[in-house]
């Protein structure tokens, strides 16, 4: 059976994209793309596998149709690794937990991580300075972001757990990785009153914001995954994200279950396959250890 499974990355357009795909890693000629979808078993916008006797196939129908590579119990193939790189600023959003989005949407809810590779001094939006839903409503109602939003300066190496409830948007001149549960539910708070290419003014989901937005303060203890002493960057109940930085020869050991592995700088090599930034591949159940040649570093995410 496949032990490694190669991955093509879909490349998305979004409103707030640019040319760093076209003039950074010379992938399209599109000027207006935002995300690489590195690992994605979504059915809408999967990646397909590269190699072996799977070859073609999209990794939806795969973890449907042989779910021994993965053993889990998991109904749907549970993470979506992007990356994802910004000439202008993201929408203001929240994410329902998996109660909320499972009754009111029929999907999973989404907690994510964002791995700050590149930043030019640039800004994120993580929380707000509401106390309850009323002084949030009122904040909305005055039309007052500036105040309501809390915006920080962010740096490479930096991680930011993004769990449900939370507000948050990423900056403009951004590129960070994105490790997330496989949902694409997203409540939009926010967007500058910008309008989309047909001249509208994109759809507000304030209701279901307010719904499902937490008062916690969040947490300013930010770890810098390249300064830490330690390589488990994110423990949370869905997934792990570890980091490792490759010199040479490294041997990854993993159990009977799957993992994801993600390129975050530089080249490696895996079964004499050249793996670039941004890009990703699975070693299934089949797969107990593996060298990774080359000089480099890499996101190791294992679901859970």
């Amino acid at each position: 059976m496949e032990k490694v499974l190669f991955l093509s990355a879909p490349l998305v357009e979004r409103i707030w994209g640019g040319s760093y795909f076209k003039d950074n890693l010379h992938l399209t000629d599109n000027d207006s793309i935002g995300e690489m979808w590195s690992v994605s078993g979504l059915k809408e916008c999967s990646s397909i596998i590269l190699n072996g006797k799977y070859k073609g196939m999209t990794l939806y129908d795969l973890f449907n149709e042989h779910k021994d590579l993965f053993n889990t119990k998991d109904t749907q193939f549970p993470i979506l690794i992007k990356l994802i790189a910004t000439k202008d600023d993201l929408s203001v959003q929240v994410h329902p937990d998996d109660k909320y989005a499972r009754s009111v949407e029929n999907k999973l809810g989404k907690t994510e991580g964002w791995l700050i590779l590149d930043s030019n001094e640039s800004s994120i939006v993580v929380g707000h300075n509401a106390k309850n839903k009323d002084e949030l409503a009122n904040y909305i109602k005055n039309n007052d972001y500036e105040h309501l939003l809390n915006r920080r300066i962010v740096k490479r190496g930096e991680f930011y757990p993004i769990l449900p409830g939370t507000i948050h948007a990423i900056g403009k001149n951004i590129v960070l990785l994105e490790v997330q549960q496989s949902s694409d539910v997203t409540y939009r708070f926010y967007d500058y009153n910008r309008k989309d290419k047909n001249g509208n003014i994109r759809e507000l989901h304030l209701n279901k914001a307010l719904d499902v937005t937490n008062y916690d303060e969040y947490d300013n203890n930010i770890l810098n995954v390249f300064e830490s002493s330690s390589n488990l960057v994110w423990d949370n109940k869905y997934f792990n994200v570890i980091y490792e930085d490759i010199n040479d020869s490294y041997v990854l050991k993993k159990d009977s279950n799957y993992l994801i592995v993600t390129v975050i700088e530089g080249t490696i090599r895996v079964n004499d396959r050249t793996i670039n930034f941004g890009e990703s591949f699975i070693l299934t159940s089949y797969c107990n250890e593996i060298e990774i040649k080359g000089k480099g570093k890499i996101v190791i995410t294992k679901s859970k």
